[in-house]
């Protein structure tokens, strides 16, 4: 089978292994000139040599918040050398590119090509209209499946705030944050206590004269974050003003810069309406078990679901999907299409969002891919680990995990 992957960060490329180890004749086509996708550095922010926005988030000295025991491709360890939990960007990135070196993925990629257009034609067979952006060609290909793997950190939501416009100071999205420089001796807002948020804060918090940090009254994350110490915590915005802001318990900060770290938006501009997919509130519809797409079969999405152990999860969802093609799992577009609608109903009676994140969706999902597409599951050590940490705090740098077997892990201070 001719298989297009679309995008080179560690989802594409799980993709394109696993592809590769079942005879598929595969491309992947990746925009920029690098693999590792959200993991690559880059100084410039805004739009890249080609005038396409960049669509890296990453920051300097970033840290993970996640040990490396759950961002593990499978039966692809980390060096040995490499004994500590929780690592650098430029860690993961070197582990990343490890991977595509060892399992000889390069001479299947093709950087510097642009996806424009995807349409499916009749028989279930995609056009793609792709462009080199070195030689500004415009290709059209035909392939008998796709595989998006292009992330959702690239395109910032911005919030409607009430008086935003009237803001004097500097106001960034944290996709174009880069490090904490410009903000020496600022009194600095950060907008959002997400990890992004909280990660921003303790690099910005030597720096600055003062940080505030506002995040939602209620939330529906399950995940518990360790807040910076000294950081002032407020509530919602109420209002922003030219050199302040006002929080809805009536308080009033003034402020000289604002860092909304307010998450992103799902963006899949070069699929046509034909492709039978839309977005809706950050969910994708419809989508069977968040991977396969009910209109068109022959596409599927990896790397959607959030606030999961996501290289785990990118390779379990590339078996399944390619379980699916072989025909081991056999289930037919109305059956896709009534289990869509009744995990969607399901979120409706109980008021979450469709988008899947941690609530108990998660550990459902990684036992009905396995099971229903009669494949190796992920290893029950790694829910596990995962479930722990969402309990006592994820990014706590003084702990070491390691793995001890498929079932178990233990955790031991540094």
């Amino acid at each position: 089978m001719k298989i297009c992957i679309i995008g080179a960060g560690a989802a594409g490329l799980a993709a394109l292994k696993h592809s590769l180890d079942e005879g598929h004749d595969c491309e992947l086509f990746e925009q920029t000139g690098y693999i590792g996708g959200v993991w690559k550095y880059v100084d410039k922010v805004g739009l890249d040599e080609f005038g396409l926005p960049i669509h890296t988030s990453m920051y300097e000295d970033l840290r993970t918040n996640l040990p490396k025991e759950l961002m593990l491709f499978e039966g692809f360890p980390y060096k040995k050398e490499l004994t500590h939990s929780y690592i650098s960007q430029q860690e993961v990135l070197e582990y990343i590119e490890a991977y595509a070196e060892f399992f000889k993925l390069s001479t299947h990629i093709k950087l510097y090509h642009h996806l424009e257009v995807v349409s499916p034609i009749p028989g279930q067979i995609w056009s793609v209209q792709v462009r080199n952006l070195k030689t500004n060609m415009l290709e059209t290909r035909e392939f008998d499946s796709i595989m998006i793997c292009v992330g959702e950190y690239s395109d910032p939501i911005i919030p409607e705030l009430l008086g935003i416009n009237k803001f004097d100071g500097s106001m960034i999205h944290s996709h174009d944050y880069r490090n904490p420089n410009p903000y020496k001796n600022k009194i600095v807002l950060i907008v959002g206590a997400g990890a992004s948020g909280i990660d921003i804060a303790a690099k910005v918090f030597p720096v600055a004269k003062k940080v505030i940090q506002c995040q939602r009254t209620s939330t529906s994350s399950e995940f518990k974050l360790n807040m910076v110490d000294g950081v002032i915590i407020k509530p919602e915005i109420d209002e922003i003003f030219e050199k302040s802001v006002k929080f809805i318990d009536g308080s009033e900060e003034e402020i000289d810069d604002i860092i909304l770290c307010t998450g992103y938006r799902i963006s899949l501009p070069f699929l046509t309406s034909q492709c039978g997919l839309e977005v809706d509130d950050h969910y994708v519809k419809y989508l069977y078990k968040h991977t396969i797409n009910v209109e068109h079969p022959s596409m599927a999405i990896l790397g959607l679901p959030m606030n999961i152990p996501r290289f785990p999860m990118f390779c379990l969802q590339a078996r399944f999907y390619l379980a699916f093609l072989r025909g081991n799992l056999k289930v037919t577009k109305e059956e896709m299409r009534q289990d869509v609608e009744k995990y969607m109903e399901g979120c409706k009676e109980s008021g979450k969002n469709p988008h899947l994140k941690v609530e108990k969706g998660f550990e459902q999902l990684i036992e009905d891919l396995a099971t229903l597409a009669n494949i190796t599951p992920m290893k029950p050590v790694i829910p596990k680990m995962f479930n722990y940490l969402i309990k006592v705090g994820f990014g706590n740098y003084n702990m070491k995990y390691t793995i001890l077997n498929d079932e178990d892990f233990e955790e031991n201070a540094v």
